[in-house]
């Protein structure tokens, strides 16, 4: 086992029936340590070398604001991810990640889902054929993000309880920022849990909703048109590049069809389909940088 610093960091906020312990089990030399925020005070979970345990009552966002704002994790580490902690995934595809983000220079990414996941954009699961697709959109459940663009979106933490609108706001800070966001194909993880029930009740009894927190935030940083997930350039497994919006919708959709009969729920599939089709073909893509300005 290497005692090298790692310059990798997992932080996950838990309750108690998180799945984080089976992603540090076997033998596998991490590449990562890892961070057990934990929201509720009746989860317990060991620490160990590489692994530290911490109560932050709150939710996602917020208590990660509060643990990142009072430490020197920044400076400490190149790349952090932020799962939800009911991801099913193991260490070997968290190391390769990792490896992935530094390959290919990116500063925001996330794994696919794998083809039994719960899911919000059906553009997210894994794609066959494809070792990553740059986008525009990289999403709140599973970001990895270079500890640069994680200060500066930190403030934006602050008082979200969702994380609604970051997905597109994060891909966009860069001063150039094509190529900086992608999905990575060659890593697909297991979202176990219908999406965002708990969240919508909790923010209910506060008297918000994810979609103010939405508003605040692209209003933040000017953000006028509705933006949705789009796909403009791939790379291939065997490492040839493709371009294009149009192209690449049809490619997604004909390689999602070969293995349709792998879906969760396959009626919902065939309307996910065509609709990343139609949106590949009719929305245009918006590469500007975003800057903050409130």
């Amino acid at each position: 086992m290497s005692h090298e610093p790692k310059k990798n960091l997992v932080v996950v906020r838990v309750g108690r029936n998180s799945l984080h312990p089976a992603w540090l089990a076997g033998e596998t030399d991490r590449n990562w340590d890892l961070i057990v925020s934990a929201y509720d005070s009746a989860a317990k979970f060991e620490e160990a070398p590489g692994v530290s345990a911490v109560l932050q009552p709150g939710g996602k966002w917020d208590g990660l604001h509060a643990l990142f704002e009072g430490s020197d994790l920044l400076s400490r580490y190149e790349y952090i991810w932020l799962p939800d902690d009911d991801i099913a995934t193991t260490c070997e595809d968290i190391n390769a990640i990792f490896d992935s983000m530094r390959r290919y220079n990116l500063e925001v990414a996330q794994p696919a889902l794998t083809w039994k996941s719960y899911f919000s954009h059906f553009l997210f699961m894994q794609c066959p054929g494809f070792e990553l697709r740059y986008t525009n959109s990289v999403e709140i459940m599973v970001p990895c993000l270079h500890s640069g663009l994680l200060a500066q979106v930190l403030d934006d933490f602050r008082d979200s309880q969702s994380g609604f609108g970051m997905d597109t706001i994060w891909t966009r800070l860069s001063a150039d920022p094509r190529y900086k966001a992608a999905i990575l194909d060659s890593v697909a993880v297991h979202h176990t849990r219908p999406v965002g029930k708990v969240l919508r009740g909790n923010m209910a009894g506060r008297g918000a909703t994810p979609e103010e927190e939405r508003g605040k935030l692209e209003a933040r940083y000017n953000v006028r048109e509705r933006i949705l997930p789009l796909i403009y350039a791939a790379i291939e497994s065997n490492g040839a590049r493709r371009e294009g919006c149009v192209s690449l919708g049809f490619a997604m959709a004909w390689r999602y069809l070969k293995v349709f009969n792998r879906f969760r729920q396959r009626a919902k599939a065939a309307e996910k389909i065509l609709q990343i089709v139609r949106r590949q073909l009719r929305k245009r893509l918006n590469p500007d940088p975003l800057r903050r300005m409130l």
